[in-house]
């Protein structure tokens, strides 16, 4: 396994980031601009390899770039054309396929899967769709064992039959994501549809789609056109062994690209899927005692800091660190990539860089101080500690540093473009930072805990300080 040493990372993105050649952009140069230096931060701040950023607008792509390496080994940079391992944004794209398939009436998201599947065996029958797809089903995430993992499956019968357990509890009474749903998920698609998985993938979804460059991720057939796989270990970028996914394609093992997943969400906003079925899929499915989940048919609904709606999927497995997300009162869709396996706040980030891009964003703050200092709170489960630090700022970015031990040493600020809307990039990747200008300056940092049901910014931040 080769090990790549963090300083180099360090000093190869202190000086530059590596941008694609064929950078797509229908913004001005000034949110092109800030894109790219938050990407250079994050790179920076997460030590990652590299990163794609695609977004789309009304359905058109308006914004596609890579940063950092697809592969440092062989210096390939990142494109927003490289394929990454998609994790657990496989699971809306198997999701778009049921919406497809309900919208011409071939599937019901309420009928058993018996229905859809002859060989299916209890307990397992009288699941319906809609509880394997929002994960109320009881069905456990992944079989027992790792020997199964060694096989390269060719039929998604042979994975269904993997799962042999009883269920974890009954139907509808609790909420456990369950990737090997997705399976049974597939195998529902074969029978709505009388095509195998992967053909209805490929003629049905990823060529109406225009998606080129999705395919099912095969460890044998990898080409320069994917990315490697990197995980980070006692400050070293390593190589990930790149493991066998056939087992779980439909619910974490594609291969896809950042431009390819804001084109899939080009179904929700036309009549590719029919409204009254996207609405059903955003939904949030609803436990027998009443509470709702936020999840629906695979989509999961949030609420960003500037108090936008967000349905979105990430994705964390093996080397990818992966987020659709679909701002639907914009139609705004954004989609990051990572080739690196690494502890990164991957739906907080993808809500920053939507924020830059919107049209009023367009200011530079007022603030202008130089070191300083600062008295630091950061907050966790364990209790509140106390930090000095000193803050500089100049109209657009700046910088805080502190005696914090944890991940607030020395991390940069940006301004977003209004209000006090700035971000600070860490190593957990870019957080919404509040700056108020009081009888002295306050800062507010937040990371996400009840994101889908409470505006982050109405919650306790992780950390604040203030001027001295």
């Amino acid at each position: 396994m080769k090990t790549i040493y963090i300083y180099f990372l360090l000093l190869l993105f202190s000086t530059f980031v590596v941008r694609a050649q064929n950078n797509s952009s229908k913004l001005s140069n000034s949110v092109n601009s800030k894109i790219e230096t938050l990407a250079k931060a994050f790179l920076a701040q997460t030590h990652a390899a590299g990163m794609s950023i695609a977004i789309s607008k009304n359905g058109d792509l308006i914004y596609a770039d890579g940063f950092g390496y697809a592969n440092i080994e062989e210096g390939i940079k990142m494109e927003p054309t490289i394929r990454v391992r998609t994790a657990s944004v496989a699971k809306v794209i198997t999701a778009t396929a049921l919406g497809r398939l309900a919208s011409e009436g071939k599937l019901d998201f309420d009928a058993p899967v018996k229905t859809y599947i002859p060989y299916i065996k209890e307990p397992y029958k009288n699941l319906t769709t809609r509880q394997l797809a929002g994960h109320t089903s009881g069905l456990e995430h992944r079989p027992k064992g790792n020997r199964y993992k060694k096989k390269q499956y060719t039929s998604i019968r042979e994975t269904v039959e993997l799962m042999k357990a009883p269920l974890l509890f009954p139907p509808d009474t609790d909420y456990k994501y369950s990737t090997h749903a997705y399976n049974l998920l597939a195998a529902v698609i074969e029978g709505a549809s009388g095509k195998s998985y992967l053909e209805y993938m490929q003629k049905y979804i990823f060529d109406p789609l225009k998606m080129v460059n999705t395919k099912a991720e095969n460890i044998n057939m990898l080409s320069k056109k994917d990315a490697q796989l990197y995980y980070i270990k006692k400050n070293q970028l390593r190589e990930e062994r790149i493991t066998n996914g056939s087992y779980k394609i439909p619910g974490a093992s594609f291969r896809s690209t950042s431009i390819d997943l804001v084109k899939m969400m080009n179904a929700y906003s036309t009549d590719f899927i029919s409204e009254a079925v996207v609405a059903e899929m955003f939904k949030s499915h609803q436990l027998l005692n009443g509470t709702k989940t936020n999840v629906g048919i695979a989509w999961r609904t949030s609420i960003d800091p500037f108090g936008n709606k967000v349905i979105e999927h990430a994705g964390n497995w093996l080397g990818a660190r992966t987020v659709v997300a679909y701002f639907p009162e914009e139609n705004v869709s954004i989609s990051l990539m990572v080739n690196t396996s690494c502890q990164v706040l991957i739906e907080e980030t993808a809500h920053i860089f939507a924020q830059i891009v919107r049209e009023h964003h367009k200011t530079n703050s007022l603030l202008r101080i130089k070191n300083q200092k600062v008295e630091l709170t950061f907050n966790s489960n364990k209790g509140s500690k106390e930090f000095k630090g000193t803050l500089s700022f100049d109209q657009k970015n700046g910088l805080l540093e502190t005696t914090n031990d944890n991940f607030l040493k020395s991390n940069p600020i940006y301004y977003l473009g209004s209000k006090d809307h700035y971000t600070l990039a860490t190593p957990y990747g870019l957080l919404y930072l509040s700056l108020l200008e009081k009888e002295f300056l306050e800062g507010r940092l937040y990371t996400y805990f009840n994101r889908q049901s409470v505006n982050p910014v109405e919650e306790k931040p992780i950390a604040t300080f203030k001027t001295l």
